[in-house]
């Protein structure tokens, strides 16, 4: 009798494999899709489940990378623990924005979160003597595994596929939990759901508050992966549009929606990068190009197209085996 491994077993010696098949600069772009999947995985918490849209997460990417680095630089502590403290931060920053607008309907929660992000980065700027400024905070570069170093991009391969798998089945946990199924009540209808006895804005702030966790727990990770940090590259508004980004074009409130997502994001940064020589625009108009086709085309994302095309291959089957069994 021969054995089968599960497909998900199979799955993982192939992606742990996968560093020693390629070159570091192939792992490099598999480092960039796992940390936009776990980045998006977060989003997706409260922006595919819960149905508010935030355009301001690198606000909590950037609490967790700046705590933890001047934990790290000041006071030596390891950035494994500044990611904890860095993370716990970010919920009461998720508190001061969510109370108040999660009471409120609308395009009020977007234009908090982009605010935030336009708050958090400016002050980073002003409290120079802190945070260094716009000259940004280099760190020296150790290796040890200790300091959330590694000596190549395989180390933080294994780093990132860990996180982004967490990320997904914290997703996935909360999809499938009681909370998940309170959320897409709340996202499919708020009156219908309050006059259920859902807790509208608790729901909507356990979300945030994992969601936020989470991201400010992937800033600590890249900032020890970059070994320099500055406000315009963790607090940038380009960056929580790239997350947004992924999370639409993979599939929002899907759980696999976040990894299809951020493989078709960097994938097209390189054809864009490559098409264009290099020019920073280019990637911007197919950015622009891939969303408008994904909102017009298939709003359900890369995932949705996937679960469409299994139910049809499942109802096909369904039909040919339903005539066998009437001839």
């Amino acid at each position: 009798m021969k054995l089968k491994l599960p497909v998900s077993i199979i799955i993982a010696i192939f992606l742990l494999a996968l560093p020693l098949l390629f070159k570091q600069d192939v792992i490099h772009y598999l480092n960039l899709i796992f940390f936009f999947t776990a980045l998006t995985a977060a989003w997706n918490i409260i922006s595919g489940f819960g149905g508010q849209l935030s355009l301001g997460h690198s606000a909590f990417f950037a609490v967790g990378a700046y705590t933890s680095t001047l934990l790290y630089m000041d006071l030596g502590v390891t950035p494994w623990i500044g990611m904890i403290i860095g993370g716990l931060l970010a919920i009461p920053v998720a508190f001061l924005i969510g109370y108040p607008t999660f009471r409120l309907r609308g395009s009020y929660f977007v234009l908090a979160t982009l605010a935030l992000a336009e708050v958090v980065r400016r002050l980073l700027v002003y409290f120079k003597e802190v945070t260094r400024g716009s000259v940004g905070i280099p760190m020296p570069f150790t290796g040890s595994p200790k300091n959330l170093q590694f000596p190549n991009e395989s180390g933080y391969y294994y780093l990132f596929i860990v996180f982004a798998f967490l990320t997904l089945y914290i997703g996935w946990r909360v999809r499938y939990g009681r909370i998940g199924y309170f959320l897409l009540a709340i996202r499919e209808d708020e009156e219908a759901a309050e006059s259920l006895g859902v807790s509208i804005r608790r729901c909507k702030l356990f979300a945030f508050y994992i969601s936020a966790f989470f991201t400010a727990i992937i800033g600590t990770i890249y900032s020890q992966w970059a070994s320099y940090i500055d406000p315009d590259a963790v607090c940038s508004i380009e960056l929580s549009v790239q997350i947004a980004l992924a999370g639409i074009l993979g599939g929002m409130g899907t759980v696999w929606g976040p990894l299809a997502g951020a493989a078709i994001l960097i994938v097209s940064q390189v054809l864009g990068l490559s098409f264009t020589g290099g020019l920073i625009g280019g990637v911007y108009m197919l950015y622009g190009l891939l969303l408008i086709v994904t909102i017009l085309l298939r709003p359900q994302g890369v995932i949705g197209l996937f679960e469409q095309g299994i139910r049809g291959v499942f109802k096909l089957f369904l039909r040919r085996s339903t005539g066998s069994v009437t001839n």
